[in-house]
Order: structure tokens, then C-alpha cells, then sequence
């Protein structure tokens, strides 16, 4: 199958997509420059910048698959566009989160009749047609059990597994547009990452261990909510749980005070660093669509299908570099720590030891600074800012130096992870006593 109504799943369809955007966003840059001779340059990098935001939107929610994937992501990154122009791109991303273009209900129901073996209406009691969610490689429904439990069922779209292998291919080309758009986001590192794990996400019965290990490892903490799987209903291509409601990021951040912010913000780093160092394992895509506040407090987490698992040697190399960067040690004795936990060679001199230093030592700034600390966008963006500045600083210096990989496992993973926890954590404006939660969380 190359073709699935709805989107296009085969490799030379999905790549005249994204020469399409790429044309019409050189197209626009073109217009701007005129724009900026007659109207003013304000007016017409706004225009320019809405006029980007809106074709991203357009173009990586009707892909699915890989490119939407890279959208949610954008959705939420501070700094990776200029910061007057951040809201523009939020508030047209953001729909990528959950809201993304549906399929119809059609195509929907052949693939829950393939996969269930009869209709759907003889497994549920009730199932409604409209989604309630529409993400990159499939939908919900608010269904009804027989028993009258309601629950959520996620239904993988038809011919996505194509669009993905197609994806896979096509990376460097979209890699190439979304530079196009964003010069200062790493997409070639994101669109990477995404593309070697993307494929674990089309097993929802994988997602189901998953979830269900989630949930076995949090059910005593009743501010963290992982809703339970229905497993006899799931298969490689359906996903059946229950039902939980409440209000998106979007909502919760716009809704809630202060100090109910900050209360749920502690909520989501204590499942964050408990979830890494105690349980080992952790979501490894942490955007604001795979969260619902249902109040009180708690938190609901949803989708787990990338999950990243680290062995007992991983947490506690991790554990370590946590507690020396808290306890200020610097220069050769940090480093001992920090190569250990990158398995990176203790030989490692120069620029190179001097940039991995820096960013580590930023990325740990809401512990090792005065505590309360608030987490503000301003900060993010520092990080996005840093981040680039220090692949650009590595690549220059890489002839010079010599470049070692990092061979610890899930390192790309881990530093997602962290970097998508601090923008959430910075859009709720958190306040907290993050180290003492950090120390805790690392049995230190």
C-alpha cells in the first residue's frame, strides 16, 4: 500500500510533502523581504513567522508518522525561535499535541474489526465515532465496556507503519526542510532519535507491558495516575485502558494558580527522577499532549510507547554525577564522575571536556542554586541557547581533539527526556525545593 486516504504513507508521496513546504517557505522568506521594503521589518517578520508556524501545522499534522512526532516537540521547545515570536509557534503546534487532523471513522473501524475479529459494536457497549485525541500514529475513542467501565481505546492508523518506514528513509530530507525553518533547533539529532524508536511505538501490545509496568510501579502514590490496561482487548494495533478526564497542559496552565502549578510541577519531577533512578525506566517522549490533570493535585500520564530502560549501573553512575555536582565538587574530581556516567575516555581533554562540563553544570542549575528555585522560560531558552552554542563549539574543535562517543545506553533518550521535563516544568513556572526532591529521588 502506498497510499492511505487521509495521508500519503509512501516514500516519493511523503517527500513531495515536505518539498512542498520546503517551497512554499523559501517562497515566503522571498515575500517577506519585499514586505519588510513597504511595510516595516516588525510587520512583516511577524506575518513571516505566522505564515511558517501555520505550514509546519498544516504539513507535519497531515504526515503523521515521523514529521508530526518532531512537531510535538516544537510545540513546547523554548528557544527555538526567536523569543518575541515563541507564542506564534506554541499556540500553532500546540495542536499537534492531541488535536491533529482526524481519520474518519471508516478507516478507523476497519482496522478495530481486523484486529478485535468482529465489530466493534459487539466488543463495546458504546463507542463514539468522534476522536478524542488525534495524535502521530493514531487516535482515541471514549468507548464503554459490557461491565460499564468506560474506557479509552487507541486505534493505530491505517498504512502508518508504511508512512513510517517511508519516514525512516526520507529523514535526511526532512531534517534539511525543518532546518529550513528553524536554523536553531538540532532537528538533525531529534528527527534521529525519533526515527530509531519509532518503530517500537506501532506494537501497542509492547505499549500494554509498558504501561502496565508503569502502573504496577506507581500505585501506591496516588497523585501519579496511570490508567489501567484492559489487556484482553489489546493487539499490536489497538490499545484498550481506562478512562480518564480532566484538563490538558494547555487548560491546567492557564486555569491553575500559582501555587497549584508549582504543586503539580513537584508531582511531575518525582516521576520523572523516580521513574529513571529508582524503577529505571522512563517515557521517552515527554511532550504536554501526554498529560491530563484530572485536580487535586495529580497527575495523569499517558502514551508509553517509547520507553527507555536503564540498568542498575546507569542509575547509579547517574546518582553519582547528581550528588557531586550538588556537593560543588569541580575540575578533575567532577570529571572522574562525568566520564564515568558518559563513558566517555577520562583522557578527554581540551574544549571538548571544558563544553560537556559547562552544559552539565547548567543543566543541574535548578538544584545547585539557591533553593526555592522557579523554573521560568527565560531559563529554557539559556539551555536551548547553550545547547547549540555547544554543539557548534565541539564541531570546531573536532579535528583538533578527536571525537569519542559516549557509549552509555539511552544517553540521546535521557538528555530528551530532561531537556522536555524543564519546559514543562518552566510553562507551569514551578516552584520548588528541587534538590532536596532530586537527592531524594537518588537514594542520596
Amino acid at each position: 500500500m502506498s497510499e492511505s486516504k487521509g495521508f500519503r504513507t509512501g516514500r516519493l508521496g511523503r517527500l513531495a510533502s515536505l518539498g512542498g513546504m520546503a517551497a512554499r517557505l523559501a517562497g515566503g522568506a522571498v515575500a517577506s523581504g519585499a514586505k519588510r521594503v513597504a511595510r516595516g521589518r516588525d510587520a512583516a517578520l511577524e506575518e513571516l513567522h505566522q505564515r511558517t508556524a501555520r505550514q509546519l501545522l498544516e504539513t507535519l499534522g497531515g504526515m503523521k508518522g515521523l514529521p508530526m512526532k518532531v512537531g510535538q516537540i516544537l510545540s513546547f521547545m523554548d528557544g527555538v525561535v526567536p523569543p518575541a515570536y515563541q507564542g506564534i509557534y506554541s499556540q500553532a503546534l500546540s495542536r499537534l499535541q492531541a488535536k491533529g487532523d482526524p481519520l474518519p471513522w471508516d478507516k478507523i473501524e476497519r482496522v478495530l474489526r481486523e484486529e478485535l475479529g468482529r465489530p466493534p459494536e459487539e466488543v463495546f457497549a458504546r463507542i463514539e465515532r468522534e476522536p478524542i485525541a488525534a495524535a502521530s500514529i493514531g487516535q482515541v475513542y471514549r468507548a464503554e465496556l459490557p461491565s460499564g467501565q468506560a474506557v479509552a481505546v487507541k486505534v493505530q492508523y491505517p498504512g502508518i507503519a508504511d508512512a513510517i518506514r517511508s519516514d525512516i528513509r526520507n529523514v535526511k530530507t526532512l531534517v534539511k526542510t525543518l532546518q529550513a525553518a528553524l536554523p536553531h533547533v538540532d532537528s538533525d539529532r531529534m528527527a534521529h532519535d525519533f526515527a530509531q524508536r519509532i518503530r517500537d511505538e506501532l506494537d501497542y501490545s509492547l505499549e500494554a507491558q509498558h504501561q502496565q509496568a508503569f502502573a504496577d510501579a506507581w500505585r501506591e502514590d496516588e497523585r501519579v495516575i496511570v490508567p489501567a490496561v484492559v489487556h484482553e482487548l489489546c493487539t499490536r494495533r489497538v490499545l484498550v485502558t481506562e478512562l480518564i478526564e480532566g484538563l490538558t497542559f494547555a487548560e491546567f496552565v492557564q486555569q491553575g494558580s500559582p501555587e497549584e502549578r508549582s504543586a503539580v510541577g513537584e508531582v511531575l519531577f518525582w516521576f520523572v527522577f523516580r521513574s529513571i533512578l529508582q524503577d529505571g525506566r522512563f517515557n521517552a517522549d515527554p511532550h504536554p499532549g501526554n498529560y491530563l490533570f484530572p485536580g487535586g493535585g495529580k497527575i495523569c500520564c499517558l502514551d508509553f510507547g517509547c520507553v527507555q530502560d536503564y540498568d542498575l549501573s546507569a542509575r547509579e553512575a547517574f546518582a553519582d554525577l547528581i550528588e557531586a555536582t550538588i556537593a560543588g565538587q569541580r575540575g578533575d574530581a567532577l570529571w572522574e564522575v562525568i566520564s564515568r556516567f558518559l563513558q566517555l575516555g577520562r583522557d578527554t581533554q581540551g574544549p571538548l571536556r571544558e563544553v560537556i562540563e559547562e552544559y552539565l553544570l547548567f543543566c543541574f542549575e535548578p538544584v545547585t542554586a539557591p533553593q526555592p528555585f522557579r523554573y521560568t522560560r527565560d531559563y529554557t531558552r539559556r539551555l536551548s541557547d547553550l545547547t547549540l552554542r555547544a554543539k557548534m563549539r565541539v564541531m570546531r574543535g573536532l579535528f583538533r581533539t578527536g571525537w569519542r562517543d559516549p557509549q552509555r545506553e539511552g544517553l540521546a533518550l535521557l538528555s530528551r527526556i530532561l531537556f522536555g521535563t524543564n519546559s514543562l516544568l518552566a510553562a507551569l513556572e514551578a516552584e520548588r525545593d528541587w534538590r532536596a526532591l532530586l537527592l531524594e529521588a537518588a537514594g542520596r
